[in-house]
């Protein structure tokens, strides 16, 4: 089990929401996580099989929306339902079980995926996208 993970300062929130303002229009940005994705943890790829990626792009980028507010939302402890349980609970063990170890490869093919597509991508942003991602994605593994 991993250590709490601790709340972005605003700063922090503020530089990841405005990376990904920058980035979640452009048209090759949600393709490419996948690919980036895939390549990082194959055994995920037979379960997109039958997926409309045209859809799936927009599922996951309210997903990241989800998860980059997570942490301005959440309670200690975490109280239920939070605007990530229904996310949360599609992947979990009762429905979809997306293994957990799934996490930290879908996070780093995404901030892979900013670094290339963000121009004013930064050690400091990705600083950033971690902390906000953190408490969200750790939330995610609860259920799975």
């Amino acid at each position: 089990m991993t250590a709490p993970a601790t709340d972005p300062t605003p700063q922090q929130t503020a530089a990841a929401r405005a990376s990904f303002e920058r980035i979640a229009a452009l048209q090759n940005f949600f393709p490419e996580f996948y690919q980036r994705f895939f390549a990082r943890c194959p055994e995920a790829r037979p379960m997109f099989a039958k997926t409309d990626f045209e859809h799936q792009h927009r599922l996951l980028k309210h997903a990241i929306s989800l998860l980059l507010i997570y942490p301005g939302h959440r309670s200690d402890p975490v109280q239920e339902p939070n605007l990530l349980t229904r996310v949360a609970e599609r992947h979990g063990r009762n429905d979809m079980r997306i293994p957990g170890e799934m996490y930290a490869p879908f996070i780093e093919a995404l901030l892979d995926n900013v670094r290339h597509f963000d121009p004013l991508f930064s050690p400091e942003v990705e600083a950033a996208w971690r902390a906000a991602l953190a408490s969200g994605v750790e939330y995610m593994r609860t259920k799975s």
